[in-house]
């Protein structure tokens, strides 16, 4: 008779040992992100359109990700990511409060947002068909601040994220186009926090590619800084080149 507990374990290494690349190699991928910003944002007062009452408009920004596979059995396989998102913007308010004072004028405001991610992962398949799935955990730190002709309050903040993390990637049999959806995701405590790409990707020669698509990333918290509260969005199209070796 068969002892299935055996053959339990025997049958988890077998399929371990297969979430892996075939070959070491990497991708390097820079890129430019046309975001719209959305969303509302508070410092010890009211909540506050982002558009609207801070005069945060389209911005553009840069990201960075590369990527290293591996054929080791059960070791991850590793991605590291940046993307820089800031804005700046001017409007008249009335009996506004941004941190220790209230402004009653015209002010100016920004906001820097950096993302650090490492993430490990898993190769799941490795085909026609790609699909990864592991763990991100992204450093944010920024600051959002307004100021006027006789004062300022700035926000600063800072914090480390635990993310799941999947990608899904598509190429078309005997051609160089391939689609892909990455996504990063989160919701425990006092915090939500989401990102996700949806491209096309047209390879060149000499593993050099095109990418495009449609990129966004959503955080929401009241925990990154006391008295600080934000539920933010930036969205848009994205253009990058990579190299795949």
């Amino acid at each position: 008779m068969v002892n299935i507990k055996k053959i339990i374990p025997f049958i988890l290494l077998i399929t371990l040992s297969r979430l892996h690349a075939d070959t070491a190699g990497g991708e390097i991928s820079l890129g430019f992100f046309n975001h719209q910003p959305n969303g509302n944002a508070s410092y010890k007062g009211n909540a506050a359109d982002i558009e609207e009452t801070l005069g945060f408009s389209e911005a553009q920004d840069t990201f960075l990700k590369a990527y290293w596979e591996h054929p080791l059995p059960l070791i991850p396989n590793i991605k590291l990511g940046y993307t820089t998102l800031s804005h700046e913007g001017s409007s008249s308010v009335n009996d506004f409060t941004w941190g220790d004072h209230t402004y009653n004028s015209t002010i100016e405001s920004s906001l820097s947002l950096d993302m650090t991610d490492i993430t490990l992962y898993y190769e799941l398949l490795d085909n026609w068909a790609e699909t990864d799935a592991g763990l991100t955990l992204r450093y944010i730190s920024g600051n959002m601040g307004v100021r006027s002709n006789v004062s300022s309050d700035v926000a600063d903040f800072s914090t480390w994220i635990p993310m799941l993390y999947g990608k899904v990637r598509f190429t078309l049999p005997v051609t160089d186009l391939s689609f892909q959806l990455e996504a990063n995701a989160i919701s425990y405590w006092d915090i939500t926090a989401y990102d996700y790409e949806l491209s096309a990707r047209y390879t060149l020669a000499m593993g050099l590619g095109l990418e495009a698509g449609y990129k966004a990333s959503h955080l929401e918290s009241d925990e990154l800084v006391s008295g600080f509260d934000a539920n933010v969005d930036f969205s848009g199209p994205y253009a990058a080149v990579i190299w795949d070796f």
